[in-house]
């Protein structure tokens, strides 16, 4: 009996040393992601390891906070770590984490902004404008530029020479379009041209690939499809309405009839309205699609990549018209355009 008692307790002790074996082995080589882009991380004055590793937890840079418990105090570090403003990413270790909160050089407060799917040029300058004064100016200036085609005469346009999708922007349009929505890190060495750069970059390592080969396939420009992404982006919410807007659009383009998007109207007036009226329609601009067949002559704000495949990848349906519910946003599909009038007035428009 007593030799059974000895086999067991020597059996739990090898099981929890396996254990304890295991989580030391995750808490020194685990990470969070291959992720390397850098997450701002703050430690106030006054804070104890055990709110420091809550904090890692739950800003994605560590799996667990008993690592950085277990680590720090395994290594005798709690009293070591520093307040101050730090630059971590998911792909380190505790271990890694832990020496740049002793030993890491204090980063000042990590700049970024963040642009949402559908935004402006306009929208992105503004909040720009509000992290730098000075750089949003000067970014709001580069991406104004509207003589691509006139190099020479451009300096903005010399700037930019190096991205073919650039060199292919008609005479006449701005980046808009290109800018391509995602968060953005702002260095304190970054000048304004080196964000617009960022933001063209990250546009041409979205857009590439089977993308790139299926527009070329189909005979479409690259301008052509960001253009239309634009106004689907602006006109539908989900991946299925994208893409049966799409296939509505293009219907209308080859059809050469007015696609009638009131997004279109939004970027000539500037504003956003529940319903347009007569008078809005007839406004004189060539992004008025109301006025004019075929796609406006460029974007009408920064598409996502899924609205950007469902301009690629438009849906065939039968449908020619649809409308939004005002107060539900349910997307209704007409195939005619008597059946489109019901529908306008079943929805109050």
């Amino acid at each position: 009996m007593i030799k059974k008692t000895l086999i067991l307790l020597v059996v739990i002790f090898v099981l929890a040393l396996g254990g304890f074996k295991t989580f030391e082995y995750l808490a020194l080589n685990s990470t969070v992601s291959d992720s390397n882009i850098p997450v701002e991380f703050k430690i106030e004055e006054g804070q104890g390891v055990e709110e420091i590793g809550i904090a890692l937890e739950k800003d994605g840079l560590i799996s667990n906070k008993y690592f950085f418990f277990f680590y720090t105090w395994k290594n005798d570090l709690s009293r070591k770590v520093q307040a101050g403003n730090f630059e971590l990413a998911p792909n380190l270790t505790v271990p890694e984490i832990t020496t740049i909160l002793i030993e890491g050089e204090n980063k000042p407060e990590i700049r970024k902004i963040t642009v949402p799917e559908g935004f402006t040029n306009k929208k992105i300058a503004e909040r720009l404008k509000k992290i730098d004064s000075l750089i949003g100016s000067q970014f709001e200036e580069l991406i104004g530029c509207n003589c691509f085609q006139e190099v020479e005469n451009c300096v903005c346009g010399k700037s930019f020479q190096e991205y073919d999708f650039v060199k292919n922007i008609p005479k006449g349009v701005d980046l808009e379009g290109y800018l391509f929505p995602d968060t953005y890190f702002i260095d304190k060495e970054d000048t304004a041209e080196i964000l617009v750069m960022k933001f063209l970059n990250n546009f041409k390592k979205q857009i590439g690939g089977d993308l790139i080969v299926e527009i070329e396939r189909q005979g479409k420009s690259l301008h052509e499809i960001v253009t239309m992404a634009s106004v689907i982006e602006k006109e539908a919410k989900t991946a299925e309405d994208r893409r049966i807007v799409s296939g509505i659009f293009w219907k209308r383009v080859n059809d050469a009839y007015p696609l009638q998007s009131c997004a279109t109207l939004a970027y000539v007036l500037g504003v956003d309205k529940p319903q347009y009226s007569i008078n809005d329609t007839e406004i004189d601009s060539p992004y008025n699609t109301y006025k004019n067949a075929g796609l406006p002559p460029g974007p009408i704000s920064n598409p996502g990549l899924d609205a950007i495949r469902a301009a690629v990848h438009p849906d065939q349906n039968d449908y020619y018209f649809f409308l939004t519910d005002p107060s539900t946003g349910e997307m209704v599909y007409s195939v005619t355009l008597d059946e489109h009038n019901r529908n306008k007035a079943i929805h109050g428009l």
